[in-house]
């Protein structure tokens, strides 16, 4: 009887350790080939398309934040170094508020129109920027106008193409990865243009890249019709568990 006891005990000690763990694996279980089989072209486009969007917006992010000062001391504008330092500060300071702003925006808009908008304002504020590039006033509201539509940029595609992919796959990682060497490469280029070329190239620098931005945004519309809608949304239920077989449901 004793025996019997210790057994039960040692059972029901060791039961919770050979339980399968749930979660992701390990850090390239995502990009496992077996993840991959059957896939159409159109999943692979989705994650292009996305990181190269985001691999433009936030490098307009981090190039205009790091030159924007370069570019207001000097001439045309020629604004004062105090006042110049005002430019970075309102830059982020559009961004933080144009993030709050984006939280209750997000329960009436869908993720596809608010890159839309964002995109394009981006865009268009380059354009005025150009026009108007001799003055100062338009400088100091066009900084803003362009923090204000970047801000959401980021959360508002992640979530864009985690309505197209359902989770599956590596977008998240390969977004973020996107985003990452933008801010990198596009500072890195810029600074190079405007030492070879002269300070007016920071804005047409960033109307160029705006323009880009735009074009990957048309191609992730393009890529997400001809993408199929997935029939695990269909089979699953809240109350009825995911497949044994598809651990890759929940992978990102």
């Amino acid at each position: 009887m004793e025996t019997r006891a210790a057994d039960k005990d040692d059972s029901s000690t060791s039961s919770p350790r050979i339980q399968p763990e749930i979660g992701h694996g390990d850090l390239f279980g995502c990009c496992q080939s077996k993840n991959f089989r059957g896939v159409p072209c159109s999943y692979f486009a989705v994650h292009v398309t996305g990181a190269l969007l985001l691999f433009m917006t936030d490098g307009i992010m981090g190039e205009y934040s790091g030159f924007v000062y370069s570019y207001a001391v000097e001439e045309p504008l020629s604004v004062g170094h105090k006042m110049a330092g005002y430019l970075p500060s309102l830059f982020w300071g559009f961004i933080t508020m144009g993030r709050l702003i984006s939280i209750p925006v997000s329960y009436r808009m869908k993720p596809a129109t608010m890159v839309f908008i964002n995109v394009v304002g981006v865009l268009v504020t380059f354009f005025l920027l150009l026009i108007f590039s001799s003055s100062v006033v338009f400088l100091f509201v066009g900084t803003a106008s362009l923090g204000l539509f970047l801000s959401s940029t980021f959360p508002s595609v992640l979530a864009y193409t985690e309505d197209i992919l359902q989770y599956k796959g590596c977008a998240t990682t390969v977004l973020v990865t996107g985003a990452g060497l933008g801010e990198m490469v596009l500072q890195l280029l810029v600074g190079s243009i405007i030492h070879d070329q002269g300070n007016y190239s920071f804005l047409v620098c960033g109307t160029i890249f705006g323009a880009f931005a735009f074009t990957f945004y048309v191609f992730l519309l393009f890529f997400h019709r001809m993408h199929p809608q997935p029939q695990s949304d269909m089979d699953l239920s809240p109350d009825k568990p995911p497949p044994v077989g598809e651990p890759e449901l929940y992978q990102s």
